[in-house]
């Protein structure tokens, strides 16, 4: 009962979050001029039309777009459009924004998912490893690399990986660039490999930030009166690693989830642009060059969604993890 209080307060959070950032959005689309009118208005002078065409032109431009309406009534037709996911036709695709986020969609989540779920396990189980055999040699090779890893920048690393496989081991089956999934299934061995270096590319950073997490969360536990009183029942050592990784679980899940947000706001918009994928971020770099507004907000918009959902399973498994969490929250 307390978990499902827990739930129902942060899902409540969560839905306020979701349409503060839905009327931000909003306020950035009324505050600033659009600049395709521009576009449109050269487009007509530039063809010889008259100062009453332009005008003309840029009066239609603004009543087909609902661009004259009351500012109010803009924003109640705003936040049912986005509830509806009805986020207008694009600029420059002339197609719906929905559809074609959902079409760019599973390119980048081929390579981020396998990302995500690589850091966190290798990096927590070595973490956790690293701490039960401090100072030994585990330990440093483990902490030299994570801090290779760390210090080692993205886009370094992607462009230096796809140089060196495009280059030197391209006949071994690892490919660079947009995968074509015309000729099979979109889950097939030979399309799932072109996705091999971005994800271990984007893990690299996350699994070493996981090993230092768990390791310096896991430490803190591992001379604990409770890891004593087990090793003297003469508990298994894999016991004993499980009762300090659920002490230690909260602060990892909240590190990994900012980890996450991070990622998806800077390192996708790296690893599409090296390895030539055309999934979500690549979509919206595109519909900035082209001042595409909606295609701009409705990219904008997935990755705030995912950061609000992001942060609300957080808050769930923190009281999942530890029950007094949802006590506290009372």
């Amino acid at each position: 009962m307390r978990l499902l209080r827990h739930v129902t307060r942060r899902m409540i959070i969560a839905l306020v979050a979701i349409y503060l950032v839905m009327s931000v959005a909003f306020v950035f689309v009324a505050a600033t001029p659009d600049p395709n009118q521009a576009l449109v208005a050269h487009a007509v002078a530039s063809k010889g039309g008259s100062a009453e065409e332009v005008r003309a032109a840029v009066r239609a431009y603004r009543e087909a777009r609902n661009l004259n309406d009351p500012l109010l009534q803009r924003y109640a037709r705003w936040l049912v459009d986005v509830s509806t996911f009805d986020w207008g036709l694009s600029y420059s695709f002339e197609r719906p924004v929905t559809s074609l986020i959902l079409e760019r969609l599973p390119y980048t989540a081929m390579y981020v998912v396998p990302a995500l779920l690589l850091s966190l396990v290798n990096g927590v189980l070595i973490g956790l490893y690293a701490a039960f055999n401090r100072k030994g040699i585990f330990d440093r090779a483990s902490s030299l690399v994570a801090y290779l890893g760390l210090g080692m920048p993205n886009f370094w690393l992607a462009e230096l990986v796809a140089l060196f496989f495009a280059v030197r081991v391209g006949s071994y089956g690892v490919s660079v660039g947009q995968p074509d999934f015309s000729g099979g299934a979109f889950w097939s061995v030979g399309h799932l490999r072109q996705f091999v270096l971005p994800s271990l590319v984007l893990a690299t950073g996350l699994f070493a930030g996981q090993l230092r997490y768990a390791r310096a969360e896991s430490m803190e536990y591992v001379n604990a009166e409770f890891v004593a009183a087990l090793k003297a029942k003469g508990v298994s050592r894999l016991s004993v690693a499980r009762h300090v990784l659920r002490n230690a679980a909260v602060p990892i899940m909240s590190l990994f989830f900012t980890d996450m947000v991070a990622v998806l706001v800077v390192n996708i918009y790296v690893i599409e642009e090296i390895f030539g994928i055309q999934g979500l971020s690549a979509l919206s770099l595109y519909a900035i060059e082209e001042r595409d507004m909606p295609l701009v907000i409705g990219t904008t918009m997935v990755i705030a969604f995912v950061g609000v959902a992001a942060n609300f399973l957080q808050d769930v498994l923190y009281g999942v993890l530890d029950p007094r969490i949802g006590e506290r929250s009372r």
